[in-house]
């Protein structure tokens, strides 16, 4: 769990190389993926794993595929999302949030 400002990002994120250009609203996105996500996606050593940034107005995805080696193999945009109204869902949400990144 990491709260507020870290120094060194790359301690907690990798960044993709490839910035991508969100076809919904051509905003150039830079993806940076957690570590812990990378290290648990290693452990199911499946081919692609999902990755959503959610940017915009109005609110949207751009889910990205990406290889073993964070190289972006597809990507689609999500225009209907849906967030669970529950405190469980509030705290992740905000943890996420004040990750630095």
């Amino acid at each position: 769990m990491v709260y507020g400002k870290i120094k060194r990002v790359d301690k907690v994120k990798k960044k993709v190389d490839r910035v991508i250009i969100c076809p919904e609203c051509n905003t150039e996105v830079t993806i940076g993926i957690e570590l812990e996500a990378i290290k648990r996606q290693k452990l199911l050593k499946s081919i692609h794993f999902p990755h959503i940034h959610l940017h915009g107005t109005p609110l949207h995805g751009l889910l990205c595929y990406l290889n073993s080696e964070l190289q972006t193999r597809n990507v689609g945009v999500i225009k209907s999302i849906e967030i669970s109204r529950d405190s469980e869902t509030l705290s992740q949400f905000l943890e996420k949030w004040t990750n630095a990144y």
